[in-house]
């Protein structure tokens, strides 16, 4: 779950959706028809920019009326275009302020802002790169970790932030997110979620999840996660004796549906083996729903976006109604049984919040029933989105990059040969979990792979709103202002700045295992994969234990190995492939986080 709970990127639209220079001028001839007002203010306070699109949707819709004057359009139209420059006087003031105070930018165009730039990045990369990669690629110029990008009239001006020093200031300020990133969210989620609540509210709800994330709990859960795995196994077994070139990014993101379900609602879906209508309806949902980085007029007004998701949503709930319904009759005939301490070991993440609220709200159960229902269906479907998303595309980097380091691939082989014994048949090793799940803490070369997978391909990013009285420092003291601007902490570039990791383009699990005194030991706060500070990502030992559980019952059994080549062959397209020499670069997928671009197309063998 590390990106969503930790981050939030509203990067993840593609980079061929990012528009061009003329963008700007298509939309104002393709905006479809609207009876809604134009309100300006409440389009600057939810996107940070002023772009009366509703105002210019009117017009083709007034031309059509015979009873509407001539005058009457022409004052739509100049009111308009006053909204429209006197949004731009505004952003170019606020820019220039910035420049003049010495904050970094790219080239600044005097009527396009850094769209130029964002441009030409975007036109050196694949069409389906997915945002944070683009951004990163600008990055590479500010060596210092920190610039601002002017992309009005699409966003408010954004400072990013590539340095840990600067970073750690962001966390420590509490900073909301932004109001378009918490509606979008908000879409995906049904409703306020830990990603988008704040203050007492967050605090409240927070505490009632943290007992079923905390690493003692969610250990005894890996029994679950192996038999979940073992499903994935016996599929990949019957791939293997196929021997076909197939995308494995579909396996995976059932596979990992399948445990976040059974984990937070204590409820087996055979997503892997039979299908979910849950697990459809949100992953649809998260396909048709965009971080307001969608700038084709037609794809972002004239669809049935609005439509898909109110029924995905209403689907989604009907679903968790029934669940929530059925644990509340689990919990009130458990509280009869004395025996608390063996129940709790057996029950769901959604139950224990489930007994902590009512014994909050002093059992009142029939009172309280309802309520936790609609403020609790949130919490269920962030756990799913964030919970299955990402982790399947770490688990599929992994395999890519273990696939390419033999080295550090026998490692993780000796170290789970020395564990659990050299017996790697898929009934031994589910057998060893399940009667000893501790013996998964004792890989820390196992975890350090998959920290530095994630280090590498990080699948999100944070986005934050600044505030009028907040300026960060960098470690020379130079200050930057945040007001009206919104904060990313952009943890690819991190993650890759040769100023922050050493040698940060290779593949070295080590770093996580090595002293202070060692040149490649990580600078504090300099990984944050999941986040840092009290709103890092509530299920990053989840994930963590998912990916072990995973790698353990697989890297031994299976040989996996990209297959870009083949799938070139039997998929030709022209463009740019690649990422700096990578085949297997991110690309994103709707809303969701950044995927290995083609699902990962791979060879699996079986060893003997």
């Amino acid at each position: 779950c590390c990106a969503y709970a930790a981050g939030d990127m509203p990067g993840t639209e593609s980079a061929s959706a990012i528009p061009t220079w003329h963008s700007c001028l298509l939309l104002l001839r393709l905006a479809p028809s609207s009876t809604k007002q134009c309100q300006p203010c409440e389009i600057s306070h939810h996107t940070g920019a002023i772009w009366p699109l509703s105002t210019f949707s009117n017009i083709g819709h007034l031309a059509k009326m015979k009873r509407v004057s001539m005058p009457a359009i022409v004052a739509v139209v100049a009111g308009a275009f006053v909204v429209i420059i006197a949004g731009f006087m505004a952003n170019r003031r606020h820019v220039s302020r910035l420049k003049n105070g010495g904050a970094p930018m790219p080239k600044h165009h005097p009527l396009f802002g850094h769209l130029i730039v964002l441009k030409e990045a975007i036109q050196s990369l694949p069409r389906n790169t997915v945002m944070h990669v683009v951004v990163r690629r600008i990055a590479e110029s500010f060596p210092g970790g920190i610039f601002y990008l002017n992309l009005w009239p699409f966003n408010a001006p954004i400072m990013v932030v590539a340095n840990p020093y600067v970073a750690s200031q962001v966390e420590a300020a509490f900073l909301d997110k932004p109001a378009n990133i918490c509606d979008t969210l908000e879409i995906i989620n049904g409703g306020p979620s830990l990603l988008t609540m704040h203050g007492s509210t967050w605090k409240k709800w927070r505490a009632l999840f943290n007992p079923g994330f905390a690493a003692g709990y969610i250990t005894g859960l890996s029994p679950a996660i192996a038999e979940e795995v073992a499903v994935f196994c016996k599929l990949l077994q019957d791939r293997a004796e196929k021997g076909e070139v197939f995308p494995l990014e579909e396996h995976t993101l059932r596979l990992t549906f399948d445990i976040i379900a059974r984990v937070t609602l204590g409820a087996r879906l055979y997503y892997q083996t039979q299908g979910s209508a849950l697990a459809d309806c949100l992953r649809r949902q998260v396909y048709w729903t965009q971080f307001g980085t969608t700038f084709n007029p037609i794809r972002r007004y004239l669809s049935p976006r609005p439509l898909v998701q109110k029924y995905n949503s209403y689907r989604m709930n009907q679903y968790l109604d029934k669940e929530i319904d059925k644990r509340f009759e689990e919990l009130a005939s458990s509280r009869g049984n004395s025996a608390k301490n063996s129940r709790s070991q057996s029950r769901s993440i959604i139950a224990l919040a489930m007994d902590k609220y009512l014994n909050d709200v002093e059992n009142k159960e029939e009172v309280s029933k309802s309520a936790f229902k609609q403020l609790a269906k949130p919490q269920l479907r962030l756990f799913l989105y964030a919970g299955h998303d990402t982790t399947s595309s770490t688990l599929l980097y992994s395999y890519l990059l273990l696939s390419r380091h033999p080295l550090v691939l026998s490692k993780v082989r000796a170290e789970h040969d020395q564990v659990f014994g050299p017996d790697f048949s898929l009934s031994n090793i589910t057998q060893s979990i399940t009667t000893d799940p501790t013996l998964l803490n004792q890989l820390p070369y196992t975890l350090a792979v998959v920290k530095e997978v994630l280090r590498i391909f990080p699948p999100a990013g944070s986005m934050r709103a600044g505030r009028p009285d907040l300026f960060l420092s960098d470690e020379h003291g130079q200050q930057y202002p945040t007001a009206g601007c919104q904060i990313w902490t952009l943890s690819l570039a991190m993650h890759h700045n040769p100023s922050v990791f050493t040698q940060p383009e290779d593949f070295i699990p080590e770093r996580w295992l090595v002293g202070p005194d060692d040149a490649l030991y990580p600078k504090k706060g300099a990984w944050r994969a999941f986040e840092w500070g009290p709103r890092a990502c509530i299920g990053q030992t989840l994930a963590q234990l998912e990916l072990k559980v995973a790698l353990v019952m697989t890297v031994r059994m299976f040989d996996v190995q990209e297959a870009y080549g083949e799938w070139d062959e039997m998929h030709p397209r022209k463009g740019v492939k690649m990422v700096d020499g990578n085949r297997a670069y991110q690309a994103e997928m709707g809303g969701g986080g950044a995927h290995p671009v083609d699902g990962l197309p791979v060879r699996v063998t079986m060893r003997v």
